[in-house]
């Protein structure tokens, strides 16, 4: 059925029952393919119905992918046994299964059993982004307007400790974001005020720093600083050892060492770090003359790590412990107010979503928690009839992309399984939606755990590893391993990634030549001519690295100055076209031979293509050459919506100075720079809106009329916003402007 071959140990254990299972299976290894595996086992071997599984995927088209493979499966398998009715019936069952997002499965709890919930319709709609968005914008608005208006003390506070004079965006970001955050948690409210409640430290304000959770993270920092730090001068010191003449330099480098080493020993402490810290001085550096280039390299090296440390140690330990601790605790009262803003602005927001009857992801996960959990406190959780239900009607939940699962999905998939019928594919190494409130320790904490099939009793649950890749061949895999085994750990990466996680070749490529070598194109955008010289010598290669790892130096500089992206962008076009010039060959697996290559073959992957892709696409098209990329800018950010919303907060007040300028020098005021510095020096100290009244005395004719103009327009769109309704008042002002 698949492609991929697994031991015969691996094969075992994906049928494995009685038992919740995890398969950490690494990039190219055949995740979905495990999927597929198990689920045919489960409709062909256990005689399970296809719609008593529940099949959780990351996305919509995976979820279409894993529907047509299961049916590609069955059908593979109906033309051995035709007249098999198990598996007639489970093509006709497909079409009901659940396979889908755990949004889609949030989402079919909610509609079904919408009745468990208070004051939601029937008849609700998902909301769109964009409109989500602008809610948000309107309701905190609205919040920070009332607040301003009634003078309330504790938002001032909050204003002054998180504002600036030029405008309160900080706060509002803060607000927005911490709501945001907090939605990935089962209980959004308990565990705000949690977290909030750990800066109360009144009872402990003669503790050890060290033991609140921000005096060791903090001392874990500088003891990451120091060991690099030692690391070097223990370097330095080694080659200063092999010339008697810099014996003079190597004590003063011991002495550092011994005075970095004496630190990072008293780190358990955050009093001594400080003192210790604090009477910190390096020794002045011999100014014996020896004509040796060890020397002043040495003495380079060490300036670096004290300028490093200075900086670490000037950042952190600044206080003593009863200081620190103080200021934690002065903290507890700010976040008092601004945990009350933000179930302020929820209540608000989820207010304005039901009058509308609309809802968001956030609430659809959270309306179906509240269907499937009762607890009053977070911790005691009680199963409802509708969970229990579930539970019943799902013999095996799998879920596809684990490592980028939250709690909340935690929660609810947990509630409707038996505690042994979850099986989970995914690879924390590819969890990138932290940024989304993904929460890849949970994979973690099974991963550590889980038991492998050789160590499982019968009660453990069980862990599955396929780092074999099927993707890729041995130079990338070699090259790829050596990358991560340095920069990945628990720390950076949340993974010790060593042999044991190392990508290992899994495809066969007899007929394909493995003497390929990887290459490094590195463009140097230094402009002094020694620099362009260097780059067309080969760089040495390091001697950890593979044989067949060729690093390729070329330079694209031109003479006169442009961007780095651009320089990248038009290195990569001109490589595309040699490629295709020079017809360089592949091999089609279709046609089992070497062919010339084409442009379908190629594709550029960037990290984000939102500002990248235009510029690539915009490069590839001035050497005539076919391009297609799918990305898209994010709505609310692009120029014609950032206008209108600008000329929109002007014409409810007039008195912001950046909307006004932005609108000014959009299409819509089509005010040059001169010009707007000419109205600036009206009144040096009034705002924008009030040196444009004054300007109209002193500009010249044309410059008067072009204020008076715009002042028209804004007063007459001001008078219609009284009583227009929104839409209606921007399509009014796409009609005057013709901004369209």
């Amino acid at each position: 059925m698949s492609k991929v071959n697994w031991t015969k140990e691996q094969k075992q254990a994906i049928y494995e029952k009685g038992s919740n299972i995890l398969v950490a299976a690494a990039a190219g290894s055949g995740k979905t393919a495990v999927l597929v595996e198990r689920i045919i086992n489960k409709i062909i071997n256990e005689k399970i119905d296809i719609d008593k599984l529940l099949v959780v995927t990351f996305t919509n088209a995976a979820a279409s992918e894993m529907r047509e493979r299961v049916l590609d499966a069955i059908y593979k398998k109906l033309e051995e046994e035709p007249e098999n009715e198990n598996l007639q019936r489970q093509v006709t069952l497909l079409n009901k299964a659940s396979i889908c997002t755990i949004d889609s499965f949030c989402l079919e709890i909610v509609r079904n059993n919408f009745y468990e919930l208070e004051n939601l319709s029937p008849n609700f709609r998902i909301a769109d982004t964009t409109q989500i968005e602008l809610l948000k914008q309107e309701i905190i608005e609205e919040l920070f307007l009332e607040k301003y208006e009634k003078e309330d003390k504790d938002f001032l506070k909050l204003i002054n400790t998180y504002t600036s004079y030029k405008d309160d965006a900080p706060l509002k970001d803060l607000i927005l974001k911490i709501y945001t955050y907090i939605q990935s948690n089962p209980f959004p409210q308990k565990w705000l005020e949690e977290k909030i409640e750990m800066f109360n430290l009144n009872n402990k304000l003669d503790q050890d720093f060290i033991k609140t959770p921000w005096g060791k993270i903090l001392l874990e920092e500088v003891q990451e600083e120091l060991i690099d730090d030692i690391s070097l001068l223990k370097e330095v010191q080694k080659k200063l050892s092999y010339n008697s003449d810099l014996d003079a330099f190597e004590k003063v480098i011991l002495n550092d060492i011994d005075k970095l080493e004496f630190l990072s020993k008293n780190l358990n402490n955050w009093d001594n770090a400080y003192e210790i810290s604090k009477n910190l001085n390096f020794v002045t550096w011999p100014r014996k003359k020896i004509d040796l280039n060890i020397k002043d390299e040495s003495k380079d090296i060490r300036d670096d790590v004290k300028k490093k440390l200075k900086k670490v140690l000037d950042k952190i330990l600044i206080c003593n412990s009863k200081e620190a601790n103080e200021d934690i605790n002065n903290m507890y009262e700010i976040l008092l107010k601004l945990k009350d803003i933000i179930l302020e602005f929820e209540k608000r927001f989820s207010k304005a979503k039901m009058e509308k009857n609309i809802v968001d992801f956030n609430d659809i996960e959270h309306f179906a928690l509240k269907i499937l959990i009762n607890s009053q406190d977070g911790k005691t959780i009680e199963e409802t009839k509708v969970a229990k239900m579930y539970k019943q009607k799902y013999e095996e939940i799998a879920i596809d992309e684990y490592q980028d699962s939250n709690l909340v999905q935690e929660y609810i998939l947990n509630s409707v399984s038996n505690k042994n019928n979850i099986f989970m594919v995914g690879d924390v190494k590819q969890s990138i939606y932290k940024f989304r409130q993904a929460m890849p320790e949970l994979f973690l904490d099974k991963y550590n755990k889980y038991k492998t099939i050789e160590d499982k009793t019968k009660n453990d649950n069980l862990k599955i590893q396929l780092f074999k890749n099927f993707r890729s061949k041995q130079n990338i895999l070699d090259f790829t391993n050596i990358i991560f085994e340095n920069i990945m750990s628990n720390n950076l990466g949340d993974i010790d990634y060593n042999k044991e996680e190392y990508l290992n070749l899994g495809a066969s490529y007899e007929k394909i030549n493995q003497d390929a070598k990887t290459k490094i194109n590195i463009i140097n955008i230094e402009e002094n001519e020694e620099s362009k010289d260097e780059l067309n010598q080969d760089l040495d290669i390091k001697e950890d690295m593979p044989k067949d790892i060729e690093k390729e130096i070329e330079s694209e500089i031109e003479d006169e100055r442009i961007e780095d992206i651009e320089l990248e962008a038009r290195f990569v076009a001109n490589k595309i076209k040699k490629l295709i010039d020079s017809k360089y060959q592949v091999w089609d697996k279709k046609q089992n031979k070497y062919r010339d290559i084409k442009y379908k073959d190629i594709v550029i992957l960037l990290r984000s293509t939102a500002k990248l892709a235009p510029i690539y696409e915009q490069e590839i098209l001035n050497l005539k050459l076919p391009v297609f990329s799918d990305s898209s800018q994010e709505y609310l950010e692009s120029t014609e919506i950032q206008t209108i919303m600008n000329l929109l907060k002007i014409i409810d007040n007039p008195m912001q100075d950046i909307p006004l300028v932005a609108t000014l020098r959009s299409n819509i005021g089509k005010f040059t720079d001169d010009e707007l510095i000419k109205i600036r020096l009206a009144s040096k100290e009034d705002n924008f809106y009030i040196c444009m009244q004054k300007a109209k005395v002193s500009a010249d004719d044309n410059l008067r009329k072009k204020i008076e103009n715009f002042l028209e327009n804004l007063d007459k769109w001001r008078k219609e916003q009284e009583y227009l309704a929104l839409d209606e008042l921007i399509w009014k002002i796409y009609v005057d402007t013709r901004i369209l």
